[in-house]
């Protein structure tokens, strides 16, 4: 049975006409769906317009959230400037020399780049590549392909909102929707299309009856049989007859029963081919397109012919005689001119774009030289595995050295580099596909678009058949890169993705319905994969090698092999137990987390689908786009993929995806729909249009309902995978763009400069081993030893410690932190960045009231008075009780109020937008939906024999009423007028900023329309008459004093019948209305707003709002909150520029609008500074679009001086991150939902209060959901910078004691003993490392921030002070002892015998210095609570200090003294020592610290203060 069984269309004639009139236009450009010719049925019960601009405040404008705003997040190239890569411009000369070698450029074709610019391009600031593979020229030069069809990384952007763009061009013709890229597509007739059109021939039709729902398919029929067909195809599920063609072509749609898919042409060519005896011009794509030509022609009646059985009996024959050896014979690279002569290869590397990461990728093609390869497992085993450590640490030397550069087409493997510098190797995948390329990847097919005339004649559809656009695709080359499948192309020779494939014959409705067949489910499963979202997760073996052969390991292999060689024993078994616990631990938080996020990740559940025309259930893995699926089963709770919805209604919860637990209702689609889905694929993201029927991957079902007349509710797969929403969501987890903290790139830098003075070290340390004659294995050892000592294996262990402590106090908190390294980040934060509402407020909106607008005369209205209690506005028992013009006003204000919502039951539960809900919770009324104890009375004249409305079976309204049981109900409950249907809804469009519905009392033959909306929209659609003397006035009161407003307007439809409700249009609706009144919201601030932005504000943290809603509002809740302090806000607007190089913005003070800043200098024109800017998003992108002449001077004081950021869309939030990092500064972000997601991954440290999934994506997530965690992640971030500052120092300074220790020792032939080793390293130096890392933050933040930067003189010259002073404190003891009479000398080159006076006396005194210089880097505030409240670190030094002086007063001779191998030593010196230690404290404190004054930075590294600092100096001048 099909799925549309006994479904009957409501209204045939209207889908004929439908039909017709897509016909009728499709020799241009489809009109707008906004268009006055887009007309409603009965079935509709949203208005057809579209809005490509998502939005996420409810009524706030630009902002309202209709299509989950992560994907704005996920899909939009973030960068608003047109920009190169590298700052070279892209000139026709270098054009054609795109990814060939200079031998291939006089041969090849001239081919245009993916895009041509028109103009030179300037480099982005907000892009800083740092590719090593290829060069720069390669990658700016290369030819360049994206995830996003016309889409580039310098590809200019329009990021005005649809609903400002339908403002400016609503009178242009060019406002088409739909795109140029697929403008062949929408004009193209479907076949539906065809059927309702006179042709003169019997015609072949090809497309989506064959390719979706039955195999094999040829339809030829008159004009006669295509009407009946039609009719039937209206009325029953079955097919149409089915006759079967030559299963020889590979692209015929015949191609779909073939099991086997290699082409048949092998057998015949199999020795012409092998031995290349055959003609290169003649191959097995153009047998094939040839065969295809002539089946695509003949007709249908070819079904079963001998010659058919003949040659599929020899193919099998061949391929059992030839076996598998043969058939992967030819999948190798080397023939890829034989399967494709129309197509060559040459190009040797390419560059792509993956838009939904903004991140460029370079791609280069390679194949293994067989003979190197040789060569270097030769020298991997004579260097004992060291060649390959080498090459494996440096992958880009093993790629020239084992690698030969080949076109992308005839690759074994590919190169990977992003712009980030990270680089992956890629095998190629080859595998039997022998399908057109059409069904594989998207095609520009402009031979078909120039041809639309050809195609109108002939009505016939064969998008899926090959010619020269669209050739045959023998073999499938591909590989994955960062879960993204890469698909060779031979048309444009290079790799793509088939992300947002789209099958145009989806527009084709009926054939949809029927389903797919299981052999092009089985084409769809190698094109797009199976339908999951799996993370690899490594196996312990896999984690194991990887750890191990990790240098840091290496090298502790390295030193213990060492240690164990010099017959230091005790150690090398104490650091390499240490070592296999802390893999340990490695491998399980590795892998406990890789588990956590795969299973997040994944779903997978069992799912009814529609194929080869019969219901069966499958696992969800196994869909593919175009299948047909039930989403009515109870069992479905969730979206296994991104569908579309084709008939039933639903509900949703995509809090998944928008952070906000706000239901969402989906209609079904409409061909318009379907339509404009095409255009959404090949643009930035889902239009708002399609997303009222898109059902997003990993979003709840909470009510799905079958529509009447049908079993079950149906919804279309068009995404699969990690092709979904979901799926970029996921990899924006697992691969997070790196950062750049200048910390972590001092620290390699330090380690180098330590690796370098050991090298200097070995060298004196050789030397004198040579002048006292040591044997070379000693000279050896005790040489490579002073590597281990000066760098140190625990080095970097030490520094992740700290780091450690700050996660686990902030779990502790309730933040979670995903990207450790932004903890130290978050201690230098400079501006901190908040979203309002839901992060500085709270989430809902409460109703302070409402105000009505009364007549005051016969034309004149002024509000009344403000009404807090609902039976104040209206207080009748009866809504038709009413006696006067302010009754009846009274009266359709409240009706608005309780009708005007996109509410919904479900399981007797009241869900939908919070403001809606505030609403009518207001009220005090009850909602139900079908609602049968009631019945609505007709007036339609040839329906009123009976009281019920025969549409009510199809569309039952939703019914509000008193609610008797509420004990403050003034109404009486079975009044038959105080029952209101809702019968029609017009949804909240994000670009129309209202919505509107039609209502119907039980017992009134009257239909009302309400509308509801921003004020100063509902104001251009009212009749001016009705509008309020005040309106303005008491507009500005409210925004102005931070209260959300909306707006109100109803009218009484001209014609009081059922069937006009249902069919007259949205504009028809929303014009003339009469003006009723305002309902005024309270958006609380959260209890700890206002103290949190004070204390960043003392702190010298700049604070910033960057919100969706009114400016005036905005502004309103800044000084609420305190986030603005100044007098004087000034806000901006355009104006008309005078002069050509005037700047067309003028700002206004808020409070006086006479007041205004220069145009050019943004300085008040009165004299005061106490001033700060509100910029509203148009203005934003005017400024930051790149294509206005703005003056740099003139952005960086928007940017220094702006306080509060309204009307920001999600990608604008994004590029104000950026701007700001362009400045220099650390900019920090807390947000509470999806929207914020973008802004929350671009800025340094990004903080979520939301549990949804798509803010796991942020560096950090609060589980208290208030802003007060900033302060948290703000304090541990400092304490954890010098905690690592510390460690890293104290490393050092540990390093350089023992190396001064060991090097003296060396120049005598000695050195320290095995037990005296791991005294220093398992008892002195990791318990002190460990405990001064324990240090909690101070409670207080402080104006300076800690710095993190090691490579400055003010830490080396003050280290470099300290290292001087150990090295004197040692040395001067050390010359002392040589000339006390019980002075032991050392015995040379024993490693058995190092007892020596020399020994003992520098072993004593370089054990204090470990624990002082501890004590001396322990600082404690103002980062850190003082060092006397962490209880670790002094118990550690006092028992350090203990065993150091038991140590020194124990007897020499005792097993102890032997162990450690003392020498005796006067008591009388023993003191000395102490006495040397207390002043060798001192003068580390004191000296060193000194010493930094002298070395402070006269300017800052930070762009933002030096042009503070310059303002402040001409100030003064």
């Amino acid at each position: 049975m099909g799925p549309s069984e006994n479904q009957t269309p409501n209204n045939n004639e209207d889908e004929h006409h439908q039909h017709s009139q897509y016909m009728a236009r499709s020799t241009g450009p489809r009109a707008s769906f906004a268009s006055a010719r887009t007309t409603s049925t009965s079935t509709t019960l949203t208005s057809a317009l579209m809005g490509p601009q998502p939005n996420n405040e409810m009524y706030s404008g630009a902002t309202f959230e209709t299509v989950p705003s992560s994907i704005v997040s996920f899909h939009h190239p973030q960068s608003f400037q047109s920009s190169n890569i590298f700052g070279t411009s892209l000139t026709s000369s270098s054009i054609g020399r795109r990814g060939r070698t200079s031998a291939d450029i006089d041969r090849e074709t001239d081919s245009a780049p993916l895009i041509s610019p028109s103009r030179e391009i300037s480099r982005s600031p907000s892009r800083n590549p740092r590719f090593n593979f290829f060069t720069e020229d390669q990658i700016n030069s290369a030819e360049g392909t994206s995830t996003l069809e016309n889409t580039d990384f310098n590809t200019p952007w329009d990021a005005t909102p649809s609903y400002e763009q339908d403002k400016i061009y609503a009178s242009s013709e060019l406002n088409s929707r739909r795109s140029s890229i697929y403008s062949n597509f929408s004009r193209r007739p479907s076949l539906s299309h065809s059927r309702n059109h006179d042709f003169h021939e019997n015609t072949s039709e090809y497309g989506t009856s064959s390719y979706h729902g039955v195999p094999l398919t040829r339809i030829s029929k008159t004009r006669d049989d295509t009407h009946n067909y039609e009719q039937e195809q209206q009325h029953t599920m079955h097919p149409p007859e089915v006759y079967q063609a030559s299963t020889h072509s590979s692209s015929s749609l015949s191609r779909y029963t073939i099991a086997d898919r290699i082409p048949v042409e092998l057998e015949e060519q199999n020795d012409e081919l092998m031995d290349g005896t055959r003609s290169p011009t003649h191959s097995l794509s153009e047998s094939n397109s040839d065969r295809s030509f002539q089946e695509s022609t003949d007709g249908g009646n070819n079904f079963g012919t001998e010659s058919e059985t003949h040659s599929h009996h020899k193919k099998q024959a061949y391929q059992s005689s030839s076996g598998t050896d043969s058939q992967n014979e030819y999948l190798k690279p080397k023939y890829h001119e034989k399967l494709y002569p129309n197509h060559p290869t040459d190009l040797y590397y390419q560059r792509f774009y993956i838009a939904e990461e903004d991140l460029v990728v370079g791609i280069a093609g390679y194949k293994t030289s067989k003979i190197r390869k040789q060569v270097y497992n030769l020298f991997c085993i004579l260097t004992g595995g060291l060649l390959y450590l080498l090459f494996r640490w440096l992958p880009t030397y093993k790629v020239l050295f084992i690698g030969s550069k080949v076109p992308l087409g005839r690759a074994e493997w590919v190169i990977l580099e992003n712009e980030f510098g990270d680089f992956d190797i890629q095998s190629i995948d080859r595998r039997w596909y022998n399908r057109p390329i059409s069904t594989l990847l998207p095609i520009d097919d402009k031979e078909q678009e120039n041809n639309d005339e050809v195609y109108n004649r002939h009505h016939y559809h064969h998008y899926h058949h090959v010619n020269e656009n669209n050739p045959n695709i023998p073999i499938l080359i591909s590989f994955k890169y960062r879960y993204i499948t890469f698909i060779y192309s031979p048309v444009g020779d290079m790799f793509k993705t088939n992300n947002n494939w789209v099958d145009p014959d989806w527009v084709d409705v009926p054939s949809v319905l029927r389903g797919l067949s299981s052999a092009v489910q089985e084409d769809r499963v190698l094109a797009f994969d199976k339908n999951q979202i799996n993370l690899e997760v490594k196996t312990i073996s896999e984690l194991l090698f990887n750890e191990v052969l990790h240098p840091f390991y290496i090298f502790q292999i390295f030193s213990i092999i060492l240690w164990s060689l010099d017959e230091y024993y005790y150690y090398a078994g104490c650091i390499f137990l240490i070592s296999i616990l802390s893999i340990m631990d490695t491998l399980i938080e590795t892998r406990k987390t890789q588990e956590s996020l795969a299973q997040m990740s994944h779903f997978s559940c069992e799912i009814r689908v529609f194929r080869d025309e019969f219901w069966t259930t499958i696992n969800s893995a196994d869909l593919v786009p175009g299948d047909i699926y039930e989403i009515s089963d109870p069992s479905l709770t969730i979206f296994p993929c991104d569908s579309i919805l084709l008939s039933g209604d639903c509900i949703v919860n995509e809090s998944m995806l928008t952070g906000e637990s706000v239901p969402v209702s989906k209609s079904p689609a409409s061909q318009d729909t379907l339509y404009q889905l095409i255009d959404d694929f090949q643009n930035v993201q889902i239009s708002n249009f399609v997303s009222k029927s898109f059902l997003f991957n990993g979003t709840g079902i909470i009510r799905a309902r079958i529509p009447h007349g049908q079993s079950a509710a149906l919804a279309m797969v068009v995404r699969t995978g990690f092709s979904t929403t979901k799926g970029s969501l996921v990899r924006s987890m697992v691969f997070p763009r790196p950062t750049g903290f200048k910390f972590y790139q001092d620290s390699f830098k330090y380690i180098g400069v330590m690796a370098i003075i050991a090298l200097f070290g070995f060298s004196i340390s050789c030397i004198e081993f040579i002048k006292i004659g040591l044997d070379k294995r000693t000279m050896i050892l005790r040489a490579l030893d002073i590597i281990t000592i000066v760098v140190p294996p625990a080095l970097p262990a030490t520094l992740t410690i700290g780091t450690g402590f700050s996660l686990a106090r902030l779990k502790k908190k309730g933040i979670f932190c995903i990207s450790p390294t932004r903890v130290n980040i978050g201690g230098k934060i400079d501006i901190m960045c908040f979203d309002k509402t839901g992060t500085m407020t709270e989430n809902g909106l409460d109703v302070l009231g409402v105000q009505l607008s009364k007549p005051i005369s016969h034309n004149e209205f002024k509000f009344g008075e403000f009404v807090q209690d609902v039976h104040q506005l209206f207080s009748k028992i009866s809504l038709n009780d009413c006696n006067s013009a302010q009754d009846y006003r009274a009266r359709n204000f409240f009706m608005s109020l309780l009708t005007c919502h996109s509410l919904r039951m479900v399981d007797d539960e009241l869900i939908g937008d919070p403001l809606d809900f505030k609403m009518f919770q207001f009220t005090g009324w009850s909602y139900e939906e079908n609602f049968q104890n009631k019945q609505f009375h007709s007036t339609y004249e040839e329906r009123r024999k009976t009281p019920t409305l025969p549409e009510n079976i199809d569309i039952i309204p939703v019914v509000v009423h008193p609610n008797g049981k509420d004990p403050k109900n003034i109404f009486i409950d079975n009044d038959p007028h105080n029952f209101l249907g809702i019968v029609r809804s017009f949804e909240f469009l994000a670009e129309l900023r209202r919505m509107s519905v039609i209502v119907k009392p039980n017992s009134d033959d009257v239909y009302w329309s309400f509308t509801k909306g921003a004020p100063e929209i509902i104001a251009e659609i009212c009749n001016k008459a009705t509008l309020p003397s005040d309106f303005e006035d008491t507009l500005q009161y409210y925004t102005h004093n931070g209260y959300r407003v909306i707006a109100c307007a109803g009218k009484v439809l001209p014609k009081n019948t059922w069937l006009y409700s249902q069919k007259i249009s949205r504009e028809e609706v929303e014009s003339g209305l009469e003006f009723l009144g305002f309902i005024v919201f309270e958006n609380k601030l959260k209890p700890s707003t206002r103290d949190t932005l004070d204390v960043l504000q003392d702190a010298n943290i700049r604070t910033v709002m960057c919100t969706g809603d009114n400016v005036l509002t905005a502004v309103s809740v800044a000084r609420q909150s305190g986030l603005v302090k100044a007098n004087h806000v000034y806000v901006p607007m355009l104006t008309d520029a005078v002069l050509e190089d005037e700047i067309p913005i003028l700002w206004r003070e808020v409070d006086d609008q006479d007041n205004i800043l220069d145009g050019r200098t943004l300085k008040p024109i009165d004299s005061f500074s106490d001033y700060t800017l509100a910029i509203t998003g148009d203005i934003f992108r005017l400024i930051f679009s790149g294509g206005s002449d703005i003056p740099e001077a003139y952005i960086s004081e928007v940017l220094l001086k702006g306080s509060v950021y309204a009307r920001m869309s999600p990608d604008e939030k994004h590029e104000l991150m950026e701007q700001l990092q362009k400045l220099d500064y650390t900019v920090g972000f807390c947000g509470d939902g999806a929207n914020d997601c973008g802004a929350l991954k671009a800025a340094d440290v990004g903080i979520s209060l939301s549990e949804a999934e798509a803010s796991v994506a942020a560096p950090f997530t609060s589980k208290i959901f208030e802003i007060s965690c900033v302060l948290d992640v703000i304090k541990e971030g400092r304490a954890c910078l010098v905690t690592s500052f510390s460690c890293f120092q104290y490393m050092s300074l540990y390093s350089a004691i023992q190396f001064i220790t060991i090097t003296i020792l060396y120049s005598r032939g000695s050195n320290l003993g095995d037990f005296q080793f791991l005294y220093i390293d398992l008892l002195l130096i990791i318990p002190i490392a460990i405990f001064m890392s324990w240090s909690k933050p101070y409670d207080k933040i402080v104006k300076k921030r800690p710095s993190a930067n090691l490579i400055s003189a003010k830490i080396l010259v003050p280290l470099l002070a300290s290292i001087i002073i150990i090295l004197l404190f040692q040395v001067i003891p050390w010359q002392i002892v040589q000339k006390m009479g019980w002075y032991l000398k050392p015995v040379v080159g024993g490693d058995d015998l190092v007892e020596s006076s020399d020994n003992t006396i520098l072993f004593y005194i370089s054990n204090f210095q470990y624990i002082l210089t501890a004590i001396v880097l322990s600082v404690g505030r103002p980062y850190r609570e003082p060092m006397s409240k962490n209880h670790g670190f002094i118990i550690d030094i006092t028992v350090s200090l203990l065993l150091n002086l038991c140590l020194m007063f124990m007897d020499p001779h005792s097993y102890l003294g032997k162990k450690f191998q003392l020498t005796p030593v006067s008591t009388r010196f023993k003191l000395f020592i102490v006495v040397w230690a207390l002043l060798n404290y001192y003068v580390q404190l004191y000296i060193p610290t000194s010493l930094k004054k002298y070395f402070k930075k006269r300017k800052s590294g930070k762009k933002y203060k030096n042009i503070l600092q310059e303002k402040s100096m001409s100030f003064v001048v």
